[in-house]
């Protein structure tokens, strides 16, 4: 025997209400919906009702740029957990409840979240941090002395190209200069008297 079909219809604005305006989940609702008029349907059935009714319930958080940035930054920098998230946006302006920060965590990729740290555990993460901060500057330092190195052979090399060449332009003049006397020689040998005049 097939169930009897459940209307949801006379229900649509309040659905909407819930959804839209107080942020319920659709699992919400459906508590709601057993409360108050004593429906009992299941989440695809639900789900199947939104779409036919054109109730949106997908949240652009893409477009909050702002709260996207605030919760990353405590999720990686200050390692918050939800709850401190939560407490620190409230106090920032931003109202949100536990249930859209995960979502929100979620979408951005933000999958291992931090647990609240307990006063015993604050010292030794500090100094991991100082660790790891101090250990990324070495590396900055000791790639820096790598590009100087490799700077100072290729300064090195040049300076040794350019002696060379002065050397070669040396031994090259000395060579002119000796070739310019012998063919003065030459051709004062081949005159039958001495005229310094003459060319």
């Amino acid at each position: 025997m097939p169930r009897p079909k459940i209307h949801l219809e006379p229900y649509t604005d309040e659905i909407r209400t819930w959804l839209e305006d107080e942020k319920l989940k659709q699992a919400e609702v459906i508590v709601r919906l057993r409360e108050l008029h004593n429906v009992k349907i299941e989440l695809r059935t639900l789900s199947r009702f939104l779409a036919e009714a054109n109730i949106c319930v997908a949240v652009h958080y893409a477009k909050d740029t702002e709260l996207n940035a605030r919760i990353t930054q405590l999720h990686y920098q200050v390692q918050c957990s939800d709850e401190e998230t939560l407490k620190l946006l409230a106090q920032e302006g931003f109202k949100l409840d536990k249930w859209r920060l995960r979502r929100m965590r979620w979408r951005l990729g933000l999958k291992q979240r931090a647990r609240a740290l307990k006063p015993s555990e604050e010292g030794p993460l500090q100094m991991r941090r100082e660790l790891k901060e101090a250990m990324r500057a070495g590396e900055k330092v000791e790639k820096m002395e790598i590009r100087m190195k490799a700077a100072s052979k290729r300064i090195d090399a040049v300076t040794t190209e350019l002696a060379s060449t002065e050397a070669a332009n040396r031994e090259l003049a000395e060579r002119l200069s000796q070739a310019e006397h012998e063919i003065e020689r030459l051709r004062m040998q081949g005159r039958p008297y001495y005229e310094p005049l003459l060319p």
